[in-house]
């Protein structure tokens, strides 16, 4: 059978049961496409309607294998597609509305809740000692209803807000998979872009919030001439130092501890540019608005001292880390004490027959594209025998 046995004429929802299904846009779903493709399964990508993950609101990528000059994220992720639709994935831009679990042979009604690693065996939906190889997962979109025999739940992780009042614009996007405290600051992500959920573009007026954003690469160029303020204090908050120093007038970049989580390399180009205040110990408390809503400038708490200082900003980048979108398997998957999707075995899988997980959805720790890519390899070749069964 040919690789390019699959390849459709047009992005159509398929009416028979497919071999798989990978939910998600970024480099761990379009590697798992790419592998599953060339093993000849019937590959099913949801990319979503804003595909690529974080990598589409990154710049240069310089640490990914193969591009020695470095690639532009969007770029990689262009032809992380292109290659797996040359191999025979199809690939849909709908969003995964949701899940119906087989436990052995057909969907679930179990009611969701919120597993955890602690107790992996009450996870609603599992029935132990059903034959795995024969169950049949059915996944929800906007456009109808797919049957696969197996999925990829590679839907990466979305920005955390520092969950400050006129953060997020009225109407604007919710709150991801929780909240930090006011002003707080989670544990910095690794580098940007990596992710394989869906992009958080801005909005109207600067930035998404009215003067508050997510993406520097994304919305830098609306600040140019003026001054901003990125928080944190890992390499994520200085690769938006290093995209706003292109455009802003002077940016500055606040942290809540003394020292930086941020690699060497990337810190050392952050305190060569002049135009960059580095100040630590310092957390945003408030937003200062104009009549018109616009930011003006922040209320910031030194936290030694406790005393107050107004910094006048046109912008504030928040870079705190990232929380992993996790809706689609909230109680049919164990979630990590760090709330990631739990694998309990090679490849990703989890306690669901041939359901498995890829990248920063599962990934607590490395949180890079090229971690990415490869677990979603992992999990392709771990189908691709679990497969074995279904079609033998």
């Amino acid at each position: 059978m040919s690789i390019w046995a699959n390849v459709a004429a047009g992005p159509t929802l398929p009416m028979d049961t497919v071999d798989a299904v990978v939910v998600g846009g970024g480099p761990a779903g379009w590697t798992a496409a790419i592998y599953l493709a060339r093993a000849c399964a019937d590959t099913v990508v949801l990319a979503g309607t804003a595909p690529g993950g974080q990598l589409m609101d990154t710049g240069i990528v310089e640490n990914f294998p193969g591009f020695p000059e470095g690639i532009d994220g969007p770029e990689l992720m262009a032809r992380m597609r292109e290659q797996a639709e040359r191999a025979g994935a199809r690939v849909l831009a709908l969003d995964a509305d949701n899940i119906r679990y087989a436990t052995g042979g057909s969907p679930s009604a179990a009611t969701p809740g919120r597993a955890s690693a602690e107790a992996p065996d009450k996870a609603p939906g599992f029935s132990p000692g059903t034959s795995p190889g024969r169950a049949v997962h059915e996944v929800v979109t906007a456009e109808g209803t797919m049957r696969t025999r197996a999925i990829v739940l590679a839907t990466g992780s979305a920005p955390r807000r520092l969950g400050l009042p006129g953060e997020i614009r009225p109407g604007g996007e919710s709150q991801p998979g929780g909240e930090a405290q006011p002003g707080g600051e989670a544990q910095p992500g690794g580098e940007a872009g990596t992710s394989d959920g869906a992009g958080t573009g801005g909005g109207a007026g600067l930035g998404g919030g009215l003067g508050v954003a997510y993406c520097a690469v994304c919305e830098a160029p609306l600040f140019k001439g003026r001054d901003v303020a990125v928080v944190g204090g890992g390499d994520s908050a200085m690769e938006e130092v290093l995209a706003l120093s292109r455009h802003a007038r002077r940016v500055h970049l606040l942290h809540r501890g003394d020292t930086f989580r941020a690699t060497p390399v990337l810190l050392g180009r952050v305190r060569a540019l002049p135009h960059v205040e580095i100040g630590t110990g310092r957390v945003v408390r408030a937003l200062r608005r104009d009549t018109d809503g616009r930011l003006v400038g922040l209320s910031v708490e030194h936290t030694a001292t406790g005393a107050a200082e107004d910094l006048a900003v046109q912008g504030l980048f928040v870079a705190i880390g990232h929380e992993p979108r996790t809706r689609l398997a909230d109680g049919f998957v164990t979630l990590t004490a760090t709330g990631h999707l739990h694998s309990t075995g090679p490849g990703g899988a989890t306690e669901l027959p041939g359901v498995f997980v890829a990248g920063d959805v599962a990934d607590d720790r490395f949180r890079q594209a090229v971690t990415a890519a490869g677990a979603g390899c992992a999990a392709a070749l771990e189908i691709t025998r679990y497969l074995e069964d279904v079609h033998a």
